[in-house]
């Protein structure tokens, strides 16, 4: 069984990068199945021991490759909501049609057997999802759309819509898929009241 590192041992972040960096490569090179420990540790030249007392599993290891914080830069907020929301579908769509996404989030997604798999899978895009929240709750501070704003399923929409379309069509048509879906979610920010009163019927 592997031991955890001596208290106070610092952790090298350059072997955490080159360890998720190898894993985007093999994903994309070797598909899900073959992208296992000991070819990333090959690959990395970090040892296997290593990688696992960062990543408790593999599937850990490559959810946080595809969807971690770092895998993608988060936009920043303009005095534009639209602009924005078009940047953040960018985003989103790029991370989806990824080749390490395409080729591992259906691995993954298969792998999912408890509710600790899905929790730990919907924890990576706690950063992600404030992040958004944050825009949207500041464009209705500034009256640029009225409150109060459904975050939460704004973020659903842009997550489930994006996902889809790119790990089912890649980047094909990406500057007017973009286009439609930052205009459909400033149209539903903008009626803000109104889809938090559907949602919570649709709830009831």
């Amino acid at each position: 069984m592997e031991t955890s590192p001596r208290i106070g041992r610092p952790r090298d972040p350059g072997k955490d990068h080159a360890v998720l960096v190898a894993a985007r490569r093999l994903l994309r090179e070797v598909g899900y199945q073959q992208t296992t420990i000991s070819a990333i540790a090959r690959r990395s030249n970090v040892s296997a021991p290593a990688i696992y007392r960062r990543w408790p599993t593999r599937e850990a290891l490559l959810e946080d490759a595809v969807h971690g914080p770092g895998a993608h830069r988060l936009p920043e907020a303009t005095d534009d909501l639209r602009a924005d929301l078009a940047t953040w579908v960018r985003v989103f769509l790029s991370r989806s049609a990824s080749p390490a996404a395409r080729a591992g989030v259906p691995g993954l997604l298969a792998d999912i057997r408890t509710d600790a798999d899905r929790a730990r899978l919907l924890s990576l895009q706690d950063p992600v999802r404030a992040a958004f929240t944050a825009r949207i709750e500041l464009a209705a501070d500034r009256g640029e759309i009225p409150g109060p704003v459904d975050a939460a399923t704004l973020f659903e929409i842009l997550t489930g819509t994006t996902s889809i379309r790119g790990l089912t069509q890649g980047g094909a048509g990406a500057d007017a898929f973009v286009a439609a879906l930052a205009g459909a979610l400033y149209v539903l920010a903008a009626h803000g009241d109104e889809l938090a009163v559907e949602v919570k019927e649709s709830e009831s």
